[in-house]
């Protein structure tokens, strides 16, 4: 590795850091901001706000200050509360039509915008540790796909070996300026490299446990120029074994979780009509629906006087109804919310919702186990959606014993994912959630706005003959190369959200562009097409 940054004197930034690990006040914030990112004197603060690290990807407790422009325009900037390290910057006004501009920027002349950049905000140290600019992947390319500019990704290195997950990610706009940045960088132990398998080993390992799933991708979400917009592919899911971990050479999945192959099975045989046979409904015809799925449980319930309709046009609309239980002998009530769409869809349930977010979180002193929460909301699914069980399939997302132990010290919910199926393949993106009390083992939630999946005439309706898996295999082998690297997973935070695994990995993982293979066994790049 070489780095293309030479030591520069004067403005090297150095990290504040305040004895007991002090918060910045939002003064000091606002001046560090200033010092290192030079445009700001341009701009005018328009607000700040301190943010928990509770709610933040990597931890950290952040100041967030939004700044605007007298002509137009405004910036929006990330520091850490404590050292006041930019983590995150972004140009926030419209975009120009730089597709109509002749005078657009070389990748060469990005580069050294970055480079420059960098030296505001990031130290001496921290950039003798970095790669050559996109000399490997980014790990999350699609981060920005919105935003038009040149990618520059520079990966730490440590060890000699790649952090794909930590560094610098840049977008350098056509006029020569940064829009994008973002600071990646674990303070976490790394791992000892000087036991992990051979190479040999690890491709031996990957070859007999590694199983990206076929299904039907939705190319418009990842596509520019896919005129199908669903296809069948191959394509590793989160929760797939595709990565070895270097010490123990266990399979892991993208959460960082030991991981074996999928066996995807629907919850039962029946099939629903195709949605071109469906007509939209009205707000009583919803009402009848909501009560007729209600009778399938315990139990009797009386509508209250509170229905609520959101959605602009006919066909998002949504009317949600509230009920109450009639428990007698002096039990207490519970409060049922139902929603149904236009289309006649159940799409939320919701029970005692008012109630739990007004009561204080305790710690479960003995809580249900993994496997009876799926049974919980299995039995839900398959009461609510008997006409679609032939094409729903339980999501096999186990968290692990920490997760566990976290959610019933923090009585959380486990969250319970169910997909869908065409052909019995499963659709990229259609999955729903159901939450189930730890405690208690009630199912009090389920989120399913994606349930005019159920027989969608848009997709894929019959299965193209596909290569085999190992053909798949062989053909991500031939586009990517396996490497040794250190791995930071994202794993599943409190409130379903992402969070950084606080100890990094080494695993052996093929590297290279982004991509999939298609059912006639090519290779689709997105990296190359994100360039395009």
């Amino acid at each position: 590795m070489t780095t293309v940054f030479a030591p520069v004197g004067g403005g090297i930034l150095t990290p504040v850091v305040y004895a007991a690990e002090k918060t910045l006040s939002e003064k000091e914030a606002i001046a560090l901001a200033q010092k290192q990112l030079a445009m700001l004197g341009e701009y005018k603060l328009r607000d700040a706000e301190f943010v928990d690290g509770i709610e933040m990807l990597w931890g950290k407790s952040i100041w967030y200050t939004s700044w605007n422009k007298e002509n137009g325009g405004s910036l929006g900037v990330q520091q850490d509360a404590t050292s006041g390290q930019i983590w995150k910057y972004e140009y926030l006004e419209e975009e120009q039509d730089w597709e109509a501009n002749q005078q657009k920027l070389t990748e060469d002349q990005a580069f050294q915008v970055a480079i420059q950049f960098l030296k505001q905000v990031a130290t001496e140290e921290e950039r003798s540790r970095l790669s050559k600019p996109n000399e490997y992947p980014d790990s999350d390319i699609f981060y920005t796909s919105d935003k038009q500019g040149i990618d520059v990704n520079f990966t730490r290195i440590e060890n000699g070996i790649p952090f794909l997950e930590n560094g610098f990610r840049l977008i350098v706009g056509n006029d020569g300026e940064v829009t994008y940045f973002e600071r990646r960088w674990s303070e976490g132990k790394l791992p000892d490299a000087s036991k992990v398998l051979k190479i040999a080993e690890a491709e031996r390992k990957w070859d007999e446990g590694a199983f990206p799933t076929f299904l039907n991708k939705d190319m418009a979400s990842v596509s520019r120029k896919e005129t199908e917009r669903y296809q069948l592919v191959y394509e590793f899911q989160r929760i797939d074994p595709q990565y070895v971990d270097a010490i123990t050479g266990k399979m892991l999945d993208s959460y960082g979780q030991v991981a074996h192959e999928r066996k995807i099975q629907p919850l039962g045989k029946t099939v629903p009509p195709s949605t071109a046979e469906r007509k939209l409904i009205t707000k009583d015809e919803a009402q009848k629906i909501a009560e007729q799925q209600l009778k399938k449980l315990p139990g009797t319930y009386l509508l209250n006087n509170r229905i609520i309709e959101s959605g602009s046009g006919l066909n998002d609309k949504v009317w949600f109804f509230e009920f109450t239980s009639q428990p007698g002998d002096g039990k207490k009530s519970d409060t049922v919310k139902i929603g149904i769409n236009a289309s006649g869809y159940l799409v939320q349930y919701n029970l005692n919702q008012k109630n739990r977010f007004r009561e204080e979180s305790k710690k479960v002193e003995k809580g249900i186990t993994w496997e009876q929460a799926q049974e919980s909301a299995r039995k839900l699914v398959q009461t609510f959606y008997s006409d679609q069980l032939g094409i729903i399939y339980a999501v096999d997302n186990a968290p692990s014993e920490e997760k566990i132990k976290q959610i019933w010290e923090n009585d959380e919910l486990y969250e319970v994912e169910f997909g869908y199926l065409i052909n019995g393949l499963p659709v990229d993106g259609a999955i729903f959630e159901v939450n189930v009390d730890a405690e208690t083992g009630e199912v009090v939630d389920l989120y399913n706005h994606l349930s005019n999946h159920a027989g969608d005439s848009s997709l894929p309706q019959k299965n193209e003959d596909g290569n085999d898996l190992s053909t798949a295999k062989k053909v991500v082998k031939e586009n990517k190369k396996l490497m040794l690297t250190y791995f930071q997973p994202k794993v599943r935070g409190g409130n379903g959200r992402m969070k950084m695994l606080e100890q990094p990995l080494l695993v052996y993982r093929y590297v290279g562009e982004k991509g999939l293979v298609t059912a006639d066994g090519k290779w689709h790049s997105f990296t190359k097409e994100r360039k395009q």
